[in-house]
């Protein structure tokens, strides 16, 4: 993340006037620039701060901006710098019943929590600038669904009907191939391997760096005996298509402004959802991180061992990995075909 201009921001006196200024008159460019020298400056990841949770916590401002300020209003619904938290838990019952305010579509639990930290972020930022405080004993509302009815893994028949789709003949299908099993057998986030270095894949000793880890954590990951075959011929593959100077592991083979560079988050997430779409998956089964979760109930199932499975998805709490105890649906077949077999 590039260090931002602090031109309106470094003096306490005219930072309390610009962020006053940006309220009273609306100035969402302003009012975001404030948020991000405050997240860079003094948020928890501070410099580190991906540019997707930025990009994630502006959307979320623009949403309340439309909500409590519409653009087309001659003054706010709610006063900026005098919010209280029943106009916040007012915003909150807005996103349940009515959805985004700018892409008015309805939005799941964990949505408005996210739109709600993004609102809180920007108090936050405005407290920091003398302008405003930021409303205390508002929550995001709770999510009947379980975690691991909401994020499920994909099934075993599935995934093999994913990698026999991934022709690795093909050159392109052979990267995205080496994609889906990475994440669904190394357990590696999409950011992780999107940026994922040619230097960091160790082959004799079938491991991977993963340097760019969520919160800017590393760890090693260690990868079966196909995995490592596979990436390797990937690898040698790559050499045709990589562009000159290009270092990560996944290049982008289409397109002229764009071909040989590394491929981005984003569009990895497209190809991998057009795979699923070609193949006709239930929606249930759709999204990048699927595969991860896949990751997870595999590693459990194999090894009936918490510690083993956080270690290898590189979680720090134990809970965050009980999730994938609970989404071996195989495991739960089996007890089903037990019982119909006993009947």
């Amino acid at each position: 993340m590039e260090l931002v201009s602090l031109a309106n921001w470094h003096d306490p006196a005219k930072r309390r006037l610009e962020a006053i200024r940006a309220a009273h008159e609306r100035d969402e460019a302003g009012l975001l620039e404030l948020l991000r020298t405050y997240l860079i400056l003094k948020g928890r990841k501070r410099a580190a701060l991906s540019p997707r949770t930025l990009e994630t916590y502006e959307a979320g401002v623009r949403d309340f901006l439309a909500w409590a300020w519409p653009p087309d209003s001659p003054g706010p619904k709610v006063p900026l710098l005098k919010l209280s938290a029943d106009d916040l838990d007012h915003y909150v019952a807005d996103l349940q019943t009515h959805g985004s305010h700018l892409e008015h579509r309805p939005l799941k639990p964990s949505s408005i929590a996210t739109y709600l930290a993004s609102v809180r972020a920007l108090y936050r930022a405005l407290e920091w600038a003398g302008a405003a405080q930021l409303p205390q004993g508002v929550a995001a509302p709770r999510d009947p669904t379980p975690a691991y009815e909401r994020r499920p893994a994909l099934p075993p028949k599935l995934y093999r009907e994913l990698l026999a789709h991934l022709d690795p003949s093909e050159p392109s299908l052979q990267r995205d191939r080496v994609a889906v099993r990475l994440m669904a057998e190394a357990g590696l986030r999409i950011s992780e391997v999107v940026h994922l270095l040619v230097s960091d894949v160790h082959l004799p000793e079938r491991l991977l760096e993963v340097k760019r880890g969520k919160g800017s954590k590393q760890r090693t990951v260690p990868i079966s005996t196909s995995l490592c075959a596979e990436l390797e011929r990937w690898l040698r593959t790559r050499l045709a298509y990589a562009a000159a100077g290009e270092s990560r592991v996944l290049v982008n083979m289409g397109g002229r402004k764009a071909r040989g560079r590394g491929m981005t988050a984003r569009m990895l997430r497209e190809v991998i959802n057009g795979h699923y779409r070609a193949l006709g998956f239930p929606e249930r089964y759709r999204g990048a991180h699927m595969l991860r979760h896949t990751a997870g109930t595999r590693f459990y199932k194999a090894s009936r061992d918490l510690h083993a499975t956080a270690r290898l998805l590189g979680h720090t709490n134990l809970n965050t990995s009980a999730i994938y105890a609970k989404m071996d649906l195989e495991g739960l077949f089996e007890v089903v075909d037990r019982i119909d077999e006993g009947d």
